[in-house]
């Protein structure tokens, strides 16, 4: 299409053509599942205790956080700090980490964090512009309060009011379209066609299709950055993801909520082409892919930024409900356990900006990426130079719990497990336990009755699934891959056991190293560690520092014995006790270094050749590891 008509004509043009569309087009057979209210899940066991550590934690502890989660967030104008940074990411930052705190407090049913959350939800709906936009006053694009509607969404979920929809639904109508294709706010799409869907306001869903679709048009004429260039033709055309990580894990959500809402068959193509070529050029084995800042190729050295690990599982959730497919399921839960639990600290009092696979070293120089090479950005740490992160990660787990069990029509699903209940009906509730990812096996039982239809996820990885109700077989045959689902009148007592086995796998890795997982979990050898508190004062931090840096502290983490080992081309291991033993033998491997003797990461060592003699270490699972050894490279025997 071309701009002969003048810009305002083909605004005029192609909004009208996306009108009609959307009224005519199809919806897909399968109604999508829809999320669970947060209010209708209740955690257990190893979810509870994350939970419960992450609030008293970091969520918990804004004043270690540092700047800006020190403010009043979205409860007023967050003032200005310092100079670094521009005005818009003192908001990006708060509204990933309100969505977090909010989610955490409906989940624990901690009205400390549910008020604090809220606050600023009333605030803000209490404050527009003169035209309907909401957000602060002090920024022109629109990309913060995109992620500042998840915690709105949240709020709705938890509570439905009325309000919520119909003032999204005149701030989106505020956003010109010459501003919505611009850079991120274009991810506004993703609350224009949630706001849509509960106002019946077809108009959003045309200005949405019409941004996406002729983006690259609407654009004509503009000096494309980074966060303009994801287009469809783009995503469809021969050159490389090289783009930044964050804005393809939020990019990629759009075309399959545009497929759900305008059942155009193109939407879903271009979606599902999109993602896996993500992973084809970009792939590693802990379920993410590189993204320091940028994608960078399936080298396993590349780090990946946590707030992919986030961001990903965030767009993954929508895959799994619009598409009801189970691989996405399966690629969500191994970016929450391995790359997402990999980058935090298990007491949740610290975190890296960047994450990787192979990290020998977590120290204030030893970011090995070109990146901000050889600063603090893989140091665990509750501050960071740019902030992005340390808010997102608080969304892990409580998204992750969000999508644990999905609603269809009659139906509750049971789409990600974890030790947890289900009020499916004030008249029936599911309750699972279970130790998964750690164990095999998944126990539901129902509490009440009703009728219901119960659809269990069959992991892709898991062959040999077996299912019993009330101890006799369910009548039903797992496949590996599928969804299975039982229909029927329950009774209070009723106990479904679904057994998921898991065998050890040995995997290639792109450069040729290998890696082992079992189950969801990738298993990385916990490189014996000196843990010092770091109390340098860098001045890339901006003079951002926990304010209680002995109960918060950052981390200087040294190996404290050896990492430099390599596995034999036939070597395989064997699972013992919650762990995987594998024979080794030492290389030579050294660490790379900086341009003032920083020690860094190396990557994998080309045609090693033992040094030593064999010995069997013990991998655990990836989330449990700070400093870790998880590719391997490969000696010949």
């Amino acid at each position: 299409m071309s701009f002969f008509l003048g810009r305002s004509a083909f605004f005029t043009v192609i909004c009208t053509v996306a009108v009609t569309f959307a009224t005519v087009s199809c919806r897909s057979a399968d109604a999508p599942w829809q999320e669970g209210r947060l209010r209708d899940i209740e955690p257990r066991g190893w979810l509870l205790e994350k939970l419960q550590l992450q609030r008293d934690g970091l969520t918990g502890h804004p004043e270690a956080l540092s700047y800006p989660y020190n403010t009043c967030l979205w409860a007023g104008e967050i003032p200005r700090q310092g100079t670094h940074g521009q005005d818009w990411w003192r908001y990006e930052q708060t509204a990933y980490y309100t969505d977090g705190l909010l989610r955490l407090g409906y989940l624990l049913s901690d009205g400390e964090l549910v008020g604090k959350g809220e606050a600023g939800i009333a605030w803000t709906l209490a404050h527009p512009w003169e035209n309907g936009r909401l957000g602060s006053a002090v920024i022109s694009n629109t990309w913060p309060f995109a992620v500042f509607f998840r915690a709105m969404k949240a709020k709705y979920d938890a509570t439905p009011d009325p309000a919520i929809p119909q003032a999204l639904r005149k701030h989106y109508a505020s956003i010109p379209m010459e501003q919505l294709v611009r850079k991120r706010d274009i991810i506004s799409i993703e609350g224009m066609l949630w706001t849509a869907a509960r106002t019946g306001d077809q108009s959003l869903v045309a200005r949405a299709d019409s941004a996406f679709r002729y983006r690259k048009e609407l654009l004509e004429g503009v000096d494309l950055k980074r966060d303009d260039r994801v287009t469809p033709e783009f995503l469809q055309g021969p050159e490389p993801y090289k783009m930044h990580g964050v804005t393809m894990s939020e990019m990629l959500k759009l075309p399959i909520l545009l497929y759900e809402a305008t059942g155009d068959v193109w939407y879903k193509d271009l979606a599902v082409r999109s993602l896996d070529r993500l992973y084809a050029e970009n792939g590693l084995p802990d379920g993410l892919f590189t993204s320091a800042e940028w994608l960078q190729g399936r080298d396993i050295r590349h780090s990946h930024e946590t707030c992919n690990a986030v961001d990903m599982s965030w767009t993954l959730g929508y895959f799994l409900e619009i598409l009801r497919e189970p691989r996405y399921a399966d690629l969500l839960e191994k970016i929450v356990f391995n790359a997402g639990e990999g980058s935090v600290t298990q007491d949740f009092k610290a975190l890296q900006y960047y994450s990787s696979v192979n990290q020998f070293l977590a120290t204030g120089t030893s970011n090995h990426n070109k990146d901000n090479y050889c600063s603090t950005w893989m140091a665990y740490r509750p501050t960071h130079q740019t902030e992005c992160c340390a808010g997102n990660i608080h969304r892990l787990y409580p998204n992750y719990a969000a999508r644990m069990w999905l609603r269809g029509e009659g139906e509750a699903v049971a789409a990600l497990y974890g030790p947890s209940v289900f009020r499916y009906s004030d008249a029936l509730t599911f309750e699972e336990e279970t130790s998964y990812p750690y164990g095999e096996t998944v126990t539901i039982s129902a509490k009440g009755g009703g009728k219901a239809t119960l659809t269990l996820r069959i992991p892709a990885w898991c062959s040999g699934a077996t299912l019993t109700l009330n101890g006799k077989d369910a009548g039903l045959s797992p496949e590996a891959g599928k969804f299975v689902s039982l229909k029927r009148k329950w009774k209070d007592g009723d106990r479904l056991v679904l057994t998921l086995p898991m065998e050890t796998c040995r995997k290639t890795a792109f450069g040729g190293g290998v890696w082992f997982e079992r189950g969801p979990l990738v298993y990385s050898y916990a490189i014996p560690a000196t843990w010092t508190k770091d109390t340098t004062r860098y001045p890339n931090m901006n003079g951002k520092y926990p304010a209680d840096d002995e109960a918060f502290p950052c981390w200087d983490i040294r190996p404290s014995g050896a990492w430099n080992y390599a596995v034999g081309a036939g070597s395989t291991a064997t699972f013992e006790e919650g762990k995987l033993l594998l024979p080794v033998r030492p290389v030579a491997w050294d660490y790379d270094r900086g341009p003032k003797g920083e020690l860094l990461t190396p990557d994998l060592p080309q045609n090693p050749v033992p040094a030593g003699t064999e010995e069997r270490i013990a991998l655990v699972p990836y989330g449990q590891t700070m400093l870790r050894l998880t590719v391997f490279p490969v000696y010949s025997e």
